[in-house]
């Protein structure tokens, strides 16, 4: 069984972080006493929004079949066009 990629991984992948960011960003959470989640501190750190951090969720669930190939504009653009037809 493949293991779940990182938010953080996914978020390098899509070119919306590099590694240093993502240092960053756990070294924040190290420092922190609620344990937020990795997408939470980014977005807090302006590092993110949160439609990135939905965009990478999407790919760490699998959420189409080939996300992990997608662009980040490419997912962006078939959430909203399932949020559309939802409406």
């Amino acid at each position: 069984m493949a293991t779940r990629k990182k938010l953080g991984e996914i978020l390098v992948d899509l070119k919306v972080l590099t590694p240093e960011d993502v240092q960053r960003v756990l070294r924040a959470m190290d420092r922190r006493f609620d344990r937020q989640k990795f997408g939470e501190v980014a977005r807090n750190m302006g590092l993110v929004n949160e439609e990135q951090v939905l965009a990478a969720l999407a790919v760490q669930m699998g959420l189409f079949r080939g996300i992990e190939d997608w662009t980040l504009d490419e997912i962006l653009n078939r959430l909203i066009t399932c949020e559309r037809q939802a409406e």
